[in-house]
C-alpha cells in the first residue's frame, strides 16, 4: 500500500514537471547588478526568473543572453522562442507589434566624466566635438538631436564596464551608464566614486518591462499579475537592497 502511494506521488510530480512549459527569458544588456555572472546565473534577472519559476510554476523560465542583433532578427521574422526581459518600448522601432508587461524596475541613464583634469565635470552641453562612450547597436532617444548632429563622437563599446574602463584611462571623454549599474561598481569600488563626476539632473527616466511577441500572449495576464505585486514582495525587495 505504502510502495503503491510512492508511486503514485512521483507519477503525480513527474506530471507536473512535465507540463511546466519553458520560456525562455532573453536579454542583450549583460551588465550588473541585472546581469552579475551569466556562467553562475547571478544577477537580478536570475534572480527574477527564480521567483517567477516559483510563482509561476506551469511555467519554467531560463535567462540567456544574446547579441541584439540576433535579438532583433528573431523579432523580426516571429521565431523569437521566448521574451525579452529588461527592455522599454522606446528602444524598439517595432514596439507596437509587440505586447509589454507592466514595469518591474525603475533606471536612469546617467552623463559620466572625469572629476578632474582635461575634459571633466561635463554637462550635457558641454560635450562638443568630444567623445561620448555609449553601447553599440543601442538607441539614446535623449541624445537623438546630439548625434544626428555630428556634434560629438560617438564611441561604442559593447559593455558599460568597457566604457567605464576607457573613461578612467582617457580614451573617452564621457560616457552613458545606468543608475543602477552605477551603484553596483561603487558598491563594490567605493573609491571610484572620487575619480567620476556625475551630471545631473540624470539624462532619462526609463522603466523596465518585458516584451512579449504576440505568439506568446497566453503569459501575459499572469505575468502581469506577479509583476504588480513585486513592490511589495519581500523577496523581491530583499534581491534589489542586495545589489544597492
Amino acid at each position: 500500500m505504502r510502495h503503491g502511494w510512492l508511486t503514485g506521488l512521483l507519477c503525480l510530480v513527474c506530471s507536473s514537471l512535465q507540463a511546466a512549459e519553458q520560456l525562455v527569458l532573453f536579454t542583450y544588456q549583460q551588465k550588473p547588478p541585472y546581469v552579475v555572472d551569466a556562467e553562475q546565473a547571478r544577477g537580478l534577472y536570475y534572480d527574477l526568473a527564480e521567483l517567477l519559476n516559483a510563482r509561476l510554476p506551469q511555467y519554467r523560465f531560463v535567462v540567456r543572453v544574446v547579441p541584439r542583433r540576433r535579438l532583433d532578427h528573431g523579432l523580426a521574422a516571429g521565431k523569437l522562442p521566448g521574451l525579452v526581459l529588461g527592455v522599454a518600448p522606446e528602444w524598439f522601432a517595432d514596439a507596437p507589434r509587440h505586447l509589454w508587461s507592466e514595469v518591474f524596475i525603475d533606471d536612469a541613464n546617467l552623463l559620466l566624466s572625469r572629476s578632474s583634469g582635461t575634459a571633466s565635470r561635463l554637462p550635457l552641453d558641454g560635450l562638443e566635438g568630444l567623445r561620448l562612450g555609449l553601447l553599440g547597436g543601442s538607441h539614446y532617444p535623449e541624445l537623438d538631436a546630439l548625434l544626428s548632429a555630428g556634434r560629438v563622437q560617438r564611441k561604442d563599446a559593447a559593455y558599460e564596464e568597457d566604457n567605464l574602463q576607457r573613461l578612467l584611462r582617457g580614451w573617452v571623454d564621457a560616457i552613458v551608464i545606468g543608475q543602477r549599474t552605477l551603484d553596483f561598481r561603487l558598491q563594490q569600488e567605493p573609491q571610484l566614486a572620487a575619480r567620476l563626476h556625475v551630471d545631473n539632473p540624470p539624462l532619462r527616466h526609463f522603466q523596465r518591462r518585458v516584451l512579449v511577441p504576440v505568439q506568446h500572449a497566453a503569459v501575459l495576464p499572469e505575468l502581469d499579475r506577479i509583476l504588480r505585486l513585486l513592490p511589495k514582495d519581500a523577496e523581491w525587495q530583499a534581491h534589489l537592497r542586495r545589489y544597492r
